[in-house]
């Protein structure tokens, strides 16, 4: 109910949609669908992410994200996490590093699987409702390891296995004369056969639900302020919500830059980050 109570709060239309230029908070996205291919690359450096054998897990992962529109009420989005790099305690009783501090690192990100996602506006609901609605769903792959190594000796791999599917809404819309832009996502996804990735526990198989509003301000030229909320909940013991202050510097009507800050209202999920990503239309 809180998650779909957030999504509701802050979800919407937007007319700022028909100029190919228009920007994109960091998290929540647009249901409207492109209209060019964009091509996002962002790097997020966290403190404390959780992860399931390791504790004040501390660095960085990059992420490119492609979104391909179809036509007017469809789009295919190819995300694909690049690398992380960090060091954290090992936390694994019984185990020789147990307590030790490990450096991580791997082609891939930590519960970023490499993704194909299919989204598809739903025109007729947004007749009704008068604000853009899409829904989303997609799969999920690991492709690479992150390898847990002490003085260059591997200790452990994390997230050696494993795929995920996913399923969503989302929603945006104008308010206040198009001088503010309402989103809401909602994403549900279930994680199969992993390793090391759990959020509280260390089953193989878990679920998350991530649930994200934004409010954007349209009115400041080139640069445009952003807060975004973002929920994260395991349906166990996990509920993180943070919160996000932005800015986005549009350079062109092809390019952002994009600075974000989240950081946590709760004591489960990281502590904070800082985002730095680039957004460039074809």
């Amino acid at each position: 109910m809180l998650a779909c109570s957030l999504l509701l709060t802050f979800s919407g239309n937007t007319s700022a949609a028909d100029s190919t230029g228009r920007v994109e908070p960091i998290f929540a996205r647009y249901a409207r669908i492109y209209h060019a291919p964009t091509l996002d690359l962002k790097v997020e450096y966290f403190r404390d992410k959780p992860v399931e054998e390791l504790d004040d897990f501390n660095g960085y992962t990059a992420t490119l994200d492609f979104t391909y529109p179809i036509n007017d009420v469809s789009q295919i989005e190819l995300l694909l996490p690049l690398y992380t790099n960090g060091k954290g305690d090992y936390n694994k009783p019984g185990e020789p590093f147990d307590g030790r501090s490990l450096d991580v690192e791997g082609n891939g990100g930590v519960r970023d699987f490499a993704s194909l996602i299919y989204e598809r506006r739903i025109p007729w609901l947004e007749n009704k409702l008068g604000v853009n609605i899409a829904w989303m769903a997609g799969y999920g792959e690991r492709l690479d390891t992150l390898d847990a190594e002490r003085n260059g000796e591997l200790v452990d791999k994390f997230n050696h296995a494993g795929h995920n599917y996913q399923a969503g809404l989302k929603m945006d819309t104008d308010i206040h004369n198009n001088e503010m832009t309402l989103f809401g996502n909602l994403r549900y996804v279930m994680f199969k056969d992993t390793d090391d990735i759990n959020l509280t526990g260390d089953d193989v198989d878990f679920e998350v639900l991530y649930a994200t509003g934004a409010l954007m301000f349209n009115t400041y030229g080139r640069l445009t302020p952003v807060l975004e909320a973002l929920l994260e909940h395991d349906f166990e013991d996990f509920t993180a919500f943070s919160l996000s202050p932005e800015i986005i510097y549009t350079m062109s009507d092809g390019l952002d830059i994009k600075f974000g800050a989240p950081f946590s209202l709760t004591s489960d999920g990281q502590d904070y980050a800082a985002v730095l990503e680039l957004t460039y239309r074809f």
